[in-house]
């Protein structure tokens, strides 16, 4: 069970540092933040399709597991990109 934590924290550190790396670089373009999180979502989105219709055996446990990391990826990174732009529009004014 380490490992799958282990995985889940490097996952959202580096979805964190990805989105402030795209809020650094693209400073007048609000949605491009967004992007780690909208991928994190549709990716769990993909897993959990692929573990409810798709999968035989065991093999949906895996894609479950593999949901619940994409959608605290997901959370960490929409989060992140929701404070970002809080400070934005705050240093904008």
């Amino acid at each position: 069970m380490n490992g799958f934590y282990a995985f889940v924290s490097i996952a959202g550190v580096a979805a964190v540092l990805i989105t402030f790396l795209l809020a650094r670089f693209f400073r007048n373009k609000a949605m491009v933040k967004y992007i780690p999180s909208i991928i994190a979502a549709l990716g769990g989105i993909g897993f959990y399709i692929k573990s409810a219709y798709f999968s035989t055996g065991f093999e949906d446990l895996a894609y479950i597991v593999l949901t619940l990391a994409a959608c605290v990826v997901f959370f960490l990174s929409f989060i992140t990109a929701f404070i970002l732009g809080m400070i934005q529009r705050n240093n904008k004014t």
